[in-house]
């Protein structure tokens, strides 16, 4: 699986279920929206974006082991721009 797939699909999943300001998950539960193969691979992204000050991802809290979209519409961007689809309910606002 393609780096840039998975972050397209985690941001995917995250702005699907609303993952901004307050609301926030845990790196382990994020992870385990995937395949079990493909898990440790997730994590490994997912600790990239956070790191990233351009992805849309960002760590929250004192553990930064919780993320979060820094918002809807830099989600949306970074799905376009990286030659994903918008999730249904996104492609409207």
């Amino acid at each position: 699986m393609v780096e840039e797939e998975v972050q397209v699909r985690v941001v995917q999943l995250l702005a699907r279920k609303r993952v901004v300001r307050a609301h926030k998950k845990q790196v382990d539960t994020v992870k385990n929206w995937f395949a079990t193969d493909e898990q440790g691979h997730v994590e490994d992204v997912i600790r990239d974006m956070i790191r990233d000050p351009d992805a849309p991802l960002e760590g929250y809290g004192g553990s930064r082991d919780n993320v979060r979209l820094t918002s809807i519409d830099d989600a949306k961007q970074s799905i376009v721009e990286r030659g994903g689809e918008l999730p249904w309910g996104l492609r409207d606002e």
